[in-house]
């Protein structure tokens, strides 16, 4: 999950638009193309250290509510990018802006997803909706539970 999510999903809009490149300018997409994914790569890299810094550096508890909040909020973005997509492929006929308005509700529906999860899910299932564990969930996951004794490793 944490190499899917910053190089794959980037991967997807990036083969898509090269490929509706390749119909109409052969020669531009194939010049541009290996640039292009060299930039998708060293996005994902770069996001994927930024996440990993971001998720260590976390210590304090975000509420529940806000996740569920956030969710919601993505989901309704997600249900506006997909009419968008809709309207801009029959109005225009452009059909680049409207894959990039599926794919940006697409990634709406999985940030949605997580953080309703996040919001509603108890215990350790929870863990399943953090693609980087922050550091305050990971140190209450560490934390010895009532009914264990508590073990001291030095």
């Amino acid at each position: 999950m944490q190499i899917a999510v910053p190089f794959v999903l980037p991967m997807f809009l990036f083969t898509s638009l090269w490929s509706l490149l390749k119909l109409d300018y052969p020669l531009l997409a194939w010049t541009l193309g290996l640039p292009a994914l060299v930039g998708v790569l060293a996005f994902g890299y770069l996001m994927r250290v930024a996440a990993k810094q971001a998720a260590a550096a976390s210590t304090r508890p975000v509420p529940r509510p806000l996740y569920g909040f956030a969710g919601l909020c993505l989901f309704a973005l997600t249900v506006v990018l997909a009419r968008l997509s809709y309207a801009e492929s029959h109005a225009s006929g452009n059909a680049a802006v409207s894959i990039t308005f599926g794919f940006l509700a697409f990634y709406c529906v999985i940030g949605g997803v997580l953080a309703l999860g996040r919001a509603l899910a108890r215990g350790h299932k929870r863990l399943r909706f953090w693609v980087f564990v922050p550091r305050w969930i990971d140190s209450k996951a560490k934390q010895p539970r009532a009914h264990e004794p508590a073990t001291d490793h030095v």
